[in-house]
């Protein structure tokens, strides 16, 4: 199966050739090298230029992350797209790793993996590193479902590779969204099938100044968990969907707890306390409902 890797860029010039060398370094080639610059200002074009034909430069209007990203798919000429983040890295058998899993097994509509937490010189950032590997461990210890995703969705944009078809079936990134891709992994979760690969990272993922805040981030969450509870009213076939909903419902919980909102924390806990008082034997849901009471 052929492979376009992308990359979708605004103003990050200094970070697109250590990108660019990246994908370059693969031990599986990509069949198409394409880069959607989403109306840069900066140094980006000049950088692009010194690729020559090695790359498809593909430009326009600023869009925001959802445009550039959907253009990337609709650019696409290889039957997997694998995204890179220009201020991220691949490492060199990233591809080879998850192209492999999506050819031998048609019903898989997209893989991703670890990555090792980079800072903004490109040296590995240690603890994070090893926080990050953790996390993604935990939330996949009982493989993918869309149940499992509606609380604790683990998955980078550089650290994936999908089926094109897959990504265009269930209507690409949402721009409505500040979180489209959780939107959009949670989509294919419950329509298809999604593997995480254990065992070494795949990707090089860069800290540094200029990206989502956390208040961008956990209004992200809120917007993507409202969105996919309003999805469950309407579907009634969808697996395990009690389980989704008290997932999303102590998704809210703890974003709007975040954001400081201790009523709305409370509210949408109790509602996951309805749909399965269990909870209560987890100690951080007690903790949560006593904390929501004190006034601050």
């Amino acid at each position: 199966m052929k492979v376009t890797a992308a990359i979708t860029t605004y103003n990050r010039a200094p970070f697109l050739t250590g990108a660019l060398e990246s994908i370059f370094a693969q031990t599986r080639q990509p069949d198409e090298v394409l880069v959607v610059d989403d109306g840069s200002t900066d140094e980006t074009a000049t950088v692009l230029a010194a690729w020559g034909d090695r790359i498809r430069v593909v430009r326009q209007e600023n869009a925001g992350r959802s445009g550039a990203r959907n253009r990337a798919v609709q650019e696409a000429r290889g039957e997997l797209l694998s995204f890179l983040d220009s201020d991220d890295r691949w490492l060199p058998d990233k591809l080879e790793r998850q192209a492999t899993v999506l050819e031998r097994n048609h019903r898989v509509a997209m893989v991703h993996g670890h990555v090792d937490v980079i800072g903004p010189d490109g040296a590995v950032i240690a603890d994070e590193t090893a926080r990050h590997h953790e996390l993604f461990s935990a939330a996949h210890r009982n493989g993918v479902s869309y149940a499992g995703y509606a609380f604790d969705c683990r998955c980078f944009s550089s650290a994936l590779t999908a089926r094109v078809s897959a990504v265009r079936d269930v209507g690409l990134y949402d721009p409505a969204l500040l979180l489209d891709d959780y939107d959009l992994y949670l989509r294919l979760a419950l329509e298809r099938e999604i593997v995480f690969l254990e065992g070494p990272s795949v990707t090089l993922y860069r800290h540094h100044e200029g990206q989502m805040t956390t208040y961008e981030l956990t209004m992200g969450q809120i917007q993507t968990a409202e969105k996919h509870l309003r999805l469950l009213d309407g579907r009634p076939d969808v697996p395990q969907r009690d389980l989704a909903r008290r997932n999303f419902e102590l998704m809210l919980a703890r974003s709007w707890a975040v954001l400081g909102d201790q009523g709305k924390s409370r509210r949408h806990l109790l509602r996951a306390l309805r749909l399965d008082p269990g909870l209560l034997r987890r100690p951080w849901v007690p903790r949560r409902l006593v904390a929501s009471l004190v006034k601050r």
